[in-house]
């Protein structure tokens, strides 16, 4: 048996096991359970011949710092899920954290102690974690980041900014499954790329909004609906327009770098994080 440590990046579509010698991933869905997860994990570590030194679960939504789950709109099954205790079946050391500020710990493990920057994910919802002056800014309860939730007026009507750029509100709009929606988009069908430059424009604003509140250096992002066709192009443009230009040209956006595992290996260095401190 080999003593690994495990990240776990769990979605709103797949869920990504990781550790240094072996990957697997399973669909999800918004039926999606604890339970199932627990089954893929235990049969991810017996094929493996694995012995968890820790394990790091990185999803989309609220956590609190127990380690409980205690809001997710992709994954409702996981509402008020106490994860932590369940892990803690394989190993001690185990971290409980928000997809996002997981991605943000990967992304930027390597960057100047006083950077400010942040990481924003496109995907069946959307999110954003920031560090200012080298530090993650947490917010009160530790949420803070919650961008899909921007509220944004669109014909007199306030939507959040999830209900006009996900990845859901796409496959809502589209009548299409995500694999469908992004067949058409890459077959040229011209009313979905429509759909994909109206989404990628509204998230624009949204990019918009945290370069003016945070002034960052650097913006990451990464995530499936971004890499449909026109999606980044139009949410680049639409941020420029809308952003002040001495604020625009502080800020570099990039896409995330190995945006595959960035969430799953960002949670394995949240557990080295907690063991450093903890020791």
């Amino acid at each position: 048996m080999r003593s690994s440590s495990i990240g776990i990046d769990l979605g709103g579509t797949k869920l990504l096991l990781l550790c240094e010698h072996a990957e697997a991933i399973y669909s999800t869905g918004i039926g999606f359970t604890p339970d199932q997860l627990l089954a893929h994990l235990d049969n991810f570590i017996t094929q493996n011949e694995l012995t968890p030194s820790s394990i790091g679960l990185a999803v989309p939504g609220l956590v609190n710092a127990s380690g409980d789950i205690v809001l997710s709109d992709v994954l409702p099954a996981f509402n008020g899920w106490q994860a932590a205790q369940a892990l803690q079946s394989w190993c001690n050391t185990v971290a409980v954290l928000n997809d996002i500020k997981a991605a943000l710990i990967q992304e930027f493990s390597h960057a100047s102690k006083d950077i400010t920057a942040g990481v924003v994910m496109v995907g069946t919802a959307i999110g954003a974690a920031l560090m200012v002056q080298g530090r993650p800014l947490t917010g009160t309860c530790g949420w803070a980041g919650e961008l899909g939730y921007l509220p944004i007026v669109q014909h007199d009507q306030i939507r959040r900014l999830d209900d006009l750029a996900s990845g859901a509100a796409l496959v809502k709009a589209s009548g299409l499954q995500p694999t469908d929606l992004a067949l058409r988009a890459h077959a040229n069908d011209r009313q979905v790329l429509d759909m994909i430059q109206t989404a990628g424009a509204a998230l624009g604003l949204g990019l918009a909004s945290v370069i003016h509140l945070f002034n960052p250096s650097k913006l990451s992002l990464g995530g499936g609906t971004l890499q449909l066709p026109g999606c980044w192009e139009a949410a680049l443009q639409s941020a420029q327009e809308n952003t002040l230009p001495m604020l625009w040209q502080a800020c570099e956006l990039n896409r995330i770098k190995n945006a595959a595992h960035v969430v799953a290996l960002g949670a394995i260095q949240a557990c080295l994080d907690y063991s450093q401190n903890r020791s």
